[in-house]
């Protein structure tokens, strides 16, 4: 077997876990001494194979440390998206690779992998997230949260040479704040080795599992809901509804819906848009629904109404369905943050940017259509 499909034998592994993937989301790769495999952006781990992986120049692009970008957020990121596009190799130009092939080549190992699994995520979207971290995983690296891309990158760089110089090893874990986390080693196995380690001393700080048993609900007021929603979001619009303990449980109330109401991570941004609406009735849903477009110049996606459930809005079943899973995958990251301090959603900054950031709209369009 070819280190190639190795790769893509990984990404299907954990890309068919819904436990440990969102989606489109995480990323893949593998290097040797002159070129990186990495996962194109917009592909699905569950599905990718070794055409969907983007070869690049790992000298040209090392040579992106040693240049200086603009201070305007747009130019600079815009100047490094063309530098790394310029990274690929002969026969790649019509793929685009992760926003993260910078922080996949810094990792000196052959094989990374990177995750966002909601029971990470407990602690990396949790307020005693790097106190914990510390304590359990005393060898991994703690990247606080900042803005996607080059910055983030950046400040891996920084983290990992730190940590070379401390230490006299390379690391191997990186826990990203309010992203996820990447694993990085020579061999799969030892990347299969780590990750359970990962999820097993997670699960043993976990005083309380997501509850996902479906639950009554009243089924002539959802159908009604639903048809209200598809006329708010129009044509050809599609609506998915999901209830279970959980989702009544943080719909009863605005106080039980606070921990959900912000953007956790870029999935939730990308997928379920930046908030989403609660409502504990729904007699109001035209006003509330019209007077958020008119507040963030987008539709919500998103709608919670107490003793109903959760309905997730958008342009085609597919994206309605994707929507209402991110939106569950929220739900479960604020419960598993219970274990960790309580919930610590995306600070508004990095909401702003990440909503308004080209590589996440180019992922959100592509993987719609995938």
């Amino acid at each position: 077997m070819t280190r190639l499909q190795e790769l893509v034998n990984m990404s299907h592994k954990y890309g068919s876990n819904p436990a440990l993937v969102l989606a489109g989301g995480g990323n893949t790769s593998y290097k040797n001494e002159e070129n990186i495999y990495i996962k194109g952006s917009g592909t699905a781990l569950a599905t990718i194979e070794e055409a969907g992986f983007v070869k690049m120049d790992r000298a040209k692009l090392a040579l992106l440390w040693q240049k200086e970008y603009s201070s305007d957020e747009k130019v600079r990121e815009a100047q490094v998206l063309a530098d790394m596009m310029a990274a690929k190799c002969v026969g790649e130009e019509a793929k685009r690779p992760s926003v993260e092939t910078l922080l996949h080549n810094l990792l000196a190992q052959r094989f990374v992998l990177h995750l966002h699994p909601a029971m990470v995520n407990g602690i990396t979207c949790g307020i005693n997230g790097e106190q914990v971290c510390k304590r359990l995983f005393p060898e991994a690296i703690w990247i606080e949260s900042t803005k996607p891309g080059y910055i983030l990158a950046l400040l891996c760089k920084e983290k990992i040479d730190a940590y070379k110089e401390a230490e006299g090893k390379e690391p191997q874990e990186l826990f990203l704040q309010n992203h996820g986390v990447f694993v990085a080693a020579d061999e799969v196995a030892e990347i299969d080795g780590i990750m359970d380690q990962i999820l097993n001393r997670i699960r043993g700080e976990v005083k309380r599992m997501p509850d996902r048993r479906p639950c009554a609900y009243n089924a002539a007021e959802v159908e009604d809901v639903k048809e209200r929603l598809t006329a708010l979001y129009g044509a050809g619009s599609a609506v998915k509804h999901v209830a279970n303990e959980d989702i009544m449980a943080f719909a009863a109330s605005k106080e039980a819906f606070e921990p959900v109401a912000h953007s956790f991570t870029p999935d939730h941004i990308v997928y379920c848009k930046t908030e989403p609406i609660h409502l504990e009735e729904a007699d109001k849903l035209e006003d509330v629904f019209e007077a958020y477009e008119k507040d963030h110049g987008f539709k919500a996606k998103i709608v919670m109404i107490k003793d109903l459930g959760l309905f997730a809005c958008a342009d085609s079943e597919k994206n309605a369905d994707t929507a209402a899973m991110g939106f569950e995958d929220a739900i479960d990251i604020a419960v598993y943050s219970e274990s960790f301090g309580g919930a610590l959603p995306l600070e508004e900054y990095l909401v702003d940017f990440i909503a308004n950031w080209e590589v996440e709209s180019y992922r959100a369009k592509i993987s719609s259509k995938a």
